[in-house]
């Protein structure tokens, strides 16, 4: 009798595996875009392919604006979802967005961080317009704590601000010269100064209230970073070069003067210190703009060592200043703290004072 079962069972077993669902077909909705109705919204998602529990996702939760759809704003973020990015645009119940659709989207985002392979920790905010004016229940939320937050054609006028957004948290506003809101985007950098992790204003030249489609590149790459995605080298903030005796000899003739050096190298890209430097330090207010002041130089030093023995260098990734004769003033290397760096940075940048925004 046991040796008619064996084989019985052994098939099965073997069926089971085979016709049991993916990972993928069990997931609530279906990948690519898709219209769901989620806590009494309408509400427009972009999954991923390839969304795996072993590889969560990031979300990003957006706010359309006035009148605008949810259609829209999801299409312009849809791209995103092959860096595995699950995308989310609630719609209003009218026309804008008042406290009981914002509650809801909070409970969407609650409701997706439930059922979906996502990483509460790479969660993103962005309000456009009116989305952006009621961001702030959003950015702020001590449930969501979201490691991002971009206010489009409109900024964060100001109020309370939880304490984990010092380092939970960084805050972007993007808007056109031309757009009337944009006193306010730049404003928000004012506001939020030393209040989150990094905060900063990206502007587009003759633009009005529109959607800065210029600066959508720089978005992705900012978004990337502040959940933690870094790639060596790529940093978007400083004017780098890779000549390093070319920055020393522009500074013979100042007074006042140095270069930036930041070394790397190419399996940098799960390193808790390069994230250190790509994610904080060279997003630090007082590092950008004293850095900007002097030549900056980032050197691959995967093969090449030379610089590395140069500038005495013990670890890598590191960050090295440099006075206006090449010599070296200050070498930071694993976790250092960045006020230490801008302050090594205030003493060879011609300007000492930052303006106001």
């Amino acid at each position: 009798m046991r040796n008619v079962l064996l084989p019985i069972l052994l098939f099965d077993l073997l069926l089971c595996l085979l016709t049991s669902p993916s990972a993928a077909d069990e997931l609530p909705y279906p990948p690519g875009q898709s219209i769901q109705q989620i806590e009494g919204l309408k509400t427009v998602l972009v999954l991923p392919d390839d969304l795996d529990p072993e590889k969560p996702a990031s979300l990003v939760l957006i706010l359309h604006g006035a009148g605008g759809t949810a259609t829209g704003m999801a299409a312009s973020f849809a791209p995103w979802a092959k860096d595995r990015y699950v995308v989310c645009a609630p719609k209003a119940q009218d026309m804008t967005w008042e406290p009981d659709d914002l509650k809801r989207t909070l409970r969407i985002a609650a409701h997706l961080e439930g059922v979906l392979p996502i990483d509460p920790k790479k969660v993103h905010v962005v309000g456009f317009s009116n989305g952006g004016w009621n961001l702030h229940p959003l950015a702020f939320d001590d449930d969501l704590r979201p490691c991002s937050a971009t206010w489009v054609a409109a900024g964060f006028r100001g109020g309370q601000v939880p304490k984990w957004a010092k380092t939970g948290l960084g805050a972007l506003a993007m808007a056109g010269t031309e757009d009337p809101n944009c006193r306010s985007a730049r404003g928000t950098v004012t506001v939020l100064r030393d209040k989150v992790r990094n905060v900063e204003v990206q502007v587009q030249e003759g633009l009005g209230h529109k959607y800065p489609r210029e600066l959508v590149d720089y978005h992705r790459w900012w978004m990337g970073v502040q959940d933690g995605r870094i790639t060596p080298g790529d940093d978007r903030g400083f004017d780098w070069t890779g000549d390093l005796e070319a920055a020393v000899a522009s500074q013979a003739s100042v007074k006042k003067g140095g270069v930036l050096v930041w070394l790397y190298t190419q399996g940098d890209a799960e390193s808790e210190v390069a994230r250190h430097i790509q994610r904080t330090a060279l997003f630090d207010a007082q590092v950008r703009f004293l850095g900007r002041q002097i030549p900056c130089v980032k050197l691959d030093v995967t093969e090449d060592k030379a610089p590395v023995e140069r500038l005495g260098v013990k670890t890598v990734p590191a960050l090295v200043v440099l006075d206006r004769k090449g010599k070296v003033k200050k070498r930071y290397e694993g976790e250092f703290k960045v006020s230490k760096l801008a302050r090594t940075l205030r003493g060879v940048a011609p300007r000492r004072t930052m303006p106001k925004q």
